[in-house]
């Protein structure tokens, strides 16, 4: 699957602080003629820089609310953690009523596919015997492991997003209703690329993601105008809430990034055997701590209980070809030889040896190593370490 980051610098806010470098969790930003540049294949679009800036220098963003005129019919997707925000069926209702009347046809929750998708979790957990399964419903997750725990990869559960699955099943649902135009709120920039536009990945079913916050003010002026009837499944609100989570001995549930982080340092040496399943969320709070929502995510714990206690739907009837997906899968981009990679980094090791290892950020790397690869690769010289040309100049 092709990379793409939903991180955009703006220079006209930049104090060149370097907050956002040290922040970094893969190192895919670097700062360049005080420009910060952003390595598209390293980045997990995880936002951890965008919170780390203080004067907004970085920015995610979606789709916007206008592409709906591009469409004969347009559906909304609508996640659990938009909806865990609502403190009773009524005001639920309300919601979706705000929503529908930003111009959608048709306005899905889609609770009971992301239900589905816990399910089949559980599922392949008894069925893989001696391996330890990690959710895979955040892409934070997925592209972290891909990036720093490849060892793991085949540990990831090989199941689709629910945001793609519930588009494929509308598609097939609406294939008479013309240009059809499929958009997905999306409460993390993480799940911003999950879509057609506007970052280009052509691969997904969806056809535009929305940042929640975007669209907030809009739908709050639409809010106690109407109600539109709604049922949601249980299984699926309590998937994007750690504390509400099903849970059994056999399954570890944790979020927070720098935890996650120990977590997988700690599967990968098989010290967490011991666990079937490790449901694992980088935003605090799990997805109702996302990012480009609103509100309090410590409030909506209760709100479960509220949304499904008169109804409630069963998690979705999928077939096979929907829910899984090959995207899991161990591939080396990297076309050099063994003996071409040991030479490089004895390279790097020789040019580490003569920086001064602070980790300091202030040559715009992340750590004196990256300096030393950027050096072997020549677009960096070891006089662009601050320290050094100092350490130079005071010796003249």
């Amino acid at each position: 699957m092709e990379k793409k980051t939903v991180v955009s610098y703006t220079l006209e806010h930049c104090v060149r602080c370097m907050r956002c470098v040290q922040m970094c969790p893969t190192s895919a930003l670097s700062m360049i003629d005080d420009k910060v540049i952003i390595n598209d294949g390293k980045c997990l679009n995880c936002g951890r820089c965008i919170r780390a800036c203080h004067s907004k220098g970085l920015l995610a963003s979606g789709s916007s609310i206008d592409a709906i005129r591009d469409y004969d019919y347009t559906v909304c997707l609508v996640p659990s953690a938009m909806i865990s925000s609502c403190r009773s069926l009524d005001e639920a209702e309300n919601l979706f009523f705000a929503v529908k009347e930003l111009g959608f046809d048709e306005v899905v929750d889609i609770t009971d596919v992301e239900g589905r998708v816990m399910k089949e979790t559980r599922f392949l957990s008894e069925h893989e015997e001696g391996q330890t399964i990690i959710s895979s419903m955040c892409p934070v997750i997925n592209r972290l492991i891909e990036e720093r725990y490849p060892m793991l990869i085949d540990n990831i559960a090989p199941l689709n997003y629910p945001s793609e699955i519930a588009a494929k099943q509308i598609r097939k649902k609406y294939q008479d209703k013309g240009k059809l135009g499929i958009f997905y709120c999306c409460e993390c920039e993480a799940k911003l690329p999950l879509a057609k536009y506007p970052y280009n990945n052509m691969e997904y079913e969806v056809d535009h993601a929305l940042a929640i916050v975007d669209i907030f003010p809009m739908i709050r002026e639409n809010l106690d105008k109407g109600r539109i009837p709604v049922t949601f499944c249980r299984e699926g609100l309590q998937s994007c809430n750690p504390t509400m989570m099903i849970q059994t001995q056999s399954d570890l549930i944790a979020d927070g990034y720098d935890k996650i982080n120990d977590i997988l340092d700690m599967t990968e040496f098989g010290l967490l055997d011991s666990f079937k399943i490790l449901h694992l969320f980088p935003c605090f709070n799990g997805c109702i701590g996302g990012h480009l929502l609103w509100g309090n995510s410590y409030l909506t714990k209760n709100n479960i209980d509220a949304l499904t206690y008169k109804w409630r739907k069963a998690p979705a009837d999928l077939i096979f070809e929907d829910m899984y997906t090959n995207d899991f899968n161990k591939t080396d981009d990297d076309p050099r030889s063994f003996m071409e990679k040991m030479t490089f980094f004895q390279k790097v090791n020789e040019q580490l040896e003569k920086l001064p290892g602070y980790d300091c950020s202030a040559c715009g790397m992340q750590t004196c190593r990256i300096m030393a690869e950027e050096i072997v690769k020549g677009t960096r010289k070891v006089d662009d370490c601050h320290i050094i040309h100092s350490m130079r100049e005071k010796g003249k």
